[in-house]
């Protein structure tokens, strides 16, 4: 492994260290990783070999966002190879699996943490997410995390912070926009309008007087009707308000920039108003509170080329 200007080089030799295996005799691989706070991006290569992915490890659960640009890419089920038909995938650690890549093939990986993607859709993929369809963010974003991939001048202290940043609202956004066109054909009027209302909740989370009504009044329709088109996805106007309020909290919590400020603050800024709504919402999504989330940040995850990039290749 070499490193330099907050970037990891991986060769074969770090592959062969972690048990990969050339379908050739010889391992053909080589990896460059780049993290933004919590944020970790890998671009990997190479020719066909096998490996071993990783599960949970220690650290903050995560993650994956993994674009595969080209090559055959099968994982072992029991006895059975089976190939996969995807070139994008949302991958939960959870799932481990030994891992074919055949020909010469290329892939992107993101790794957010879960905790940070909680507040954005009702419910996290467990294991994996296949995307056949691809779709302009899902695009977009591939396309910056390979851009960023090819700097080797270091990054400053406010491009770390904004390239973190974004990367955790494309990976949220890139969630968002897969679950509002669930069971619903995407670009329907019901699906445009619930995007909107996303929107609105997305910008005014942090306001207090944010409610259900004031949603609805934003998107020019009825109440009664934009709980339905909510009702579609399995969740709720108030529940969307909730989660994006305590994704807030989570973020002000979490970074030592806002150590500066109490608690009692943090509920303000976030929109709950009172710390004990902040606290209720934050242990319910989190199985902490305030002060335990805080504690909890300098918790660090092992690199390596396998930590993410096997992992995204899963299934």
């Amino acid at each position: 492994m070499h490193n330099g200007n907050g970037i990891r080089r991986y060769d074969a030799e770090d592959f062969r260290a972690l048990g990969a295996r050339g379908l050739d005799g010889r391992v053909h691989a080589q990896a460059v990783e780049r993290v933004f706070g919590r944020v970790r991006v890998v671009r990997v290569q190479g020719g066909g070999l096998e490996l071993e992915t990783q599960g949970p490890g220690e650290g903050p659960e995560m993650l994956d966002f993994v674009f595969l640009d080209e090559g055959q890419f099968s994982y072992r089920e029991g006895r059975e190879w089976i190939r996969l038909k995807a070139r994008f995938l949302i991958v939960s650690e959870e799932v481990k699996r030994r891992v074919r890549l055949a020909g010469r093939w290329r892939l992107a990986l993101v790794q957010v943490p879960r905790e940070a993607m909680e507040g954005f859709v009702a419910e996290l993929p467990q294991r994996i997410d296949q995307v056949e369809r691809r779709s302009m963010l899902d695009l977009s974003m591939q396309a910056f995390v390979v851009t960023m991939l090819q700097h080797d001048r270091e990054a400053t202290a406010i491009e770390n912070y904004a390239a973190e940043q974004l990367l955790l609202e494309m990976s949220g956004a890139v969630l968002l926009d897969r679950c509002s066109g669930a069971g619903v054909e995407r670009g329907s009027p019901r699906a445009v309008l619930r995007d909107r209302a996303m929107a609105v909740i997305a910008q005014q989370c942090a306001d207090v007087e944010l409610n259900p009504e004031r949603v609805a009044r934003e998107v020019r329709t009825s109440l009664r009707q934009l709980q339905v088109v909510f009702a579609e996805i399995g969740t709720t106007v108030a529940g969307e308000i909730r989660r994006r309020r305590t994704r807030l909290a989570s973020a002000l919590l979490t970074d030592s920039r806002y150590d500066v400020l109490t608690i009692d603050h943090i509920a303000e800024r976030s929109g709950f108003g009172t710390t004990m709504s902040m606290r209720r919402a934050l242990q319910e999504a989190f199985g902490a509170g305030p002060r335990e989330l805080r504690s909890r940040r300098d918790e660090s995850r092992p690199s390596g080329p396998v930590a993410g990039a096997p992992s995204g290749v899963e299934s």
